[in-house]
């Protein structure tokens, strides 16, 4: 049985969000059967530890993350630094956000809207992007198949838990200024002075609950701080008004706006001109609708599956040693069947492709093990500066085990942890069914390529990368 340790902290001044992606990774491992742990300080989040207990997950002393014996560690938690000790013992899957959180690890995953630039670290593996976002359960329970518009629009405010109550009272009074008919819930861990309301109005304040998901599933907005609620509001497909708090939450913002996934508010100092942009919202059902379809398509709620998958599987470069490996893959009846040139390879041929190979820095070759045993190849060849093309074999005695999509999944992360890639092309053969499905429940695409013959393109782009700035937002924008 595999064994998984989590660790992170809550409190007044982080608020709870690397905990609820700990509980998120809880949930999906005892769902596996691993045996799962948590060391760190909920920081009095009692509907957290109560999650965790159900869930029979021992809840122990931030202290105790050095001494647990594990196979998986899973951190998350920007104030521990480079962990080479961890490494030594387990698996090492460390969780970031841009620039915040960065350490080298087995697995690096950054779940965010925008990746920021990444120097290699020696990191094998970076799993980028929305798709291994860590969303709990009861936020995909919540997850809407649709949209309907309340009337009046039913709003709810919620900050976080760093969020100071003249903030939360700062957005109730941007609503207020709309003049639109309206009924607000804000969610704060203390008092909020309340606005006087306009004809039509009505607002309340009730602290945290864990109903939170069910809450923003049945709103018709939702104006929120853009830290990892933006993540769940995402998944639920609710629409959003966004606030910068702090500046670890810039890039989410900028990335949220540009990618049609959210309205921005800007930063708390930027809410007295809010009101115009929230009477759009409130006005434009249509508008709302946007936001949520697109907030929906980017999040689906199984990232913290992928995340588990990736930590059973490791990958590395290939070597002259792999020859006999990969030339049996490569003659395969069904590999040949799907191949452009369906013949097999002589081994003299294969051992010059492969040496030419090693030494091609526009090529990547990979093989992906499992407890030590390979059991498929990656290969990602330079199409263009940052746009590759890759191709996948799994292992013949190794297929029909759910194992390709995971198998493409780390190469992947290989290659986003050597180089940073604009995108990624497949050309499949348009009868293989089984690996059409596969890139496209990856999240490829239909590239805008002529066909191959046979062969059809797909292209899977990659979150756009931003540089970091500190100090400020994008103003007020709908």
């Amino acid at each position: 049985m595999t064994t998984l340790l989590l660790r992170a902290d809550g409190g007044a001044t982080i608020g709870v969000g690397h905990l609820s992606r700990c509980l998120a990774f809880a949930e999906a491992a005892v769902g596996c059967g691993w045996r799962t742990l948590f060391a760190g300080d909920l920081g009095g989040a009692t509907w957290l530890a109560d999650r965790f207990t159900e869930l029979g997950v021992p809840l122990l002393a931030p202290a105790a993350f050095a001494e647990v014996d594990a196979d998986v560690v899973l951190v998350d938690h920007y104030g521990l630094g480079e962990l080479p000790e961890v490494r030594e013992r387990a698996r090492l899957v460390s969780l970031e956000d841009g620039h915040w959180g960065r350490r080298e690890a087995d697995v690096v995953v950054d779940p965010s809207l925008a990746l920021s630039a990444r120097r290699p670290d020696g990191s094998p593996v970076l799993l980028a992007g929305p798709r291994f976002a860590p969303v709990r359960a009861d936020v995909r329970a919540a997850r809407r198949s649709g949209f309907a518009a309340g009337d009046p629009p039913k709003v709810v405010v919620v900050m976080g838990g760093g969020a100071a109550a003249p903030t939360v009272a700062a957005a109730l009074t941007a609503l207020r200024d709309t003049g639109v008919p309206l009924s607000a819930r804000a969610v704060a861990a203390g008092p909020v002075p309340l606005p006087e309301p306009a004809p039509g109005q009505r607002f309340a304040v009730h602290p945290p609950t864990p109903d939170l998901p069910a809450l923003f599933a049945e709103a018709d907005l939702v104006v929120s701080a853009a830290g990892v609620t933006l993540t769940e509001l995402c998944c639920i497909g609710v629409p959003a008004a966004l606030v910068q708090l702090v500046d670890n939450q810039a890039a989410g913002y900028t990335a949220a706006l540009d990618q049609g996934l959210a309205a921005g508010l800007g930063t708390p100092a930027d809410l007295p001109a809010a009101p115009e942009v929230l009477r759009h919202l409130l006005l434009e059902p249509a508008r709302r609708r946007e936001l949520a379809e697109a907030a929906s398509a980017a999040v689906d709620g199984a990232g913290a599956a992928r995340v588990l998958d990736a930590a059973e599987l490791t990958v590395r470069e290939a070597t002259e040693g792999d020859t006999e490996t990969l030339l049996s893959w490569r003659n395969d009846p069904l590999t040949l069947a799907w191949s452009r040139g369906r013949q097999p390879v002589a081994r003299s041929v294969h051992e010059s492709w492969l040496r030419v190979s090693l030494a091609n820095p526009d090529r990547l070759l990979l093989v992906v093990e499992q407890s030590g045993i390979p059991v498929g190849t990656v290969r990602f060849d330079r199409d263009q500066d940052a746009i590759w093309e890759v191709s996948i074999t799994v292992a013949p005695d190794h297929r029909g085990r759910g194992l390709a999509g995971r198998v493409l999944t780390m190469g992947e992360g290989a290659l986003h942890a050597r180089a940073e890639p604009d995108a990624v092309l497949a050309n499949v053969h348009e009868d293989n069914e089984a690996s059409l499905a596969l890139f496209r429940g990856a999240g490829y695409r239909s590239a805008e390529r002529p066909a191959d013959g046979p062969f059809t393109w797909l292209t899977k782009p990659t979150p756009r990368r931003v540089v970091h700035s500190f100090g400020g937002c994008p103003q007020p924008t709908c």
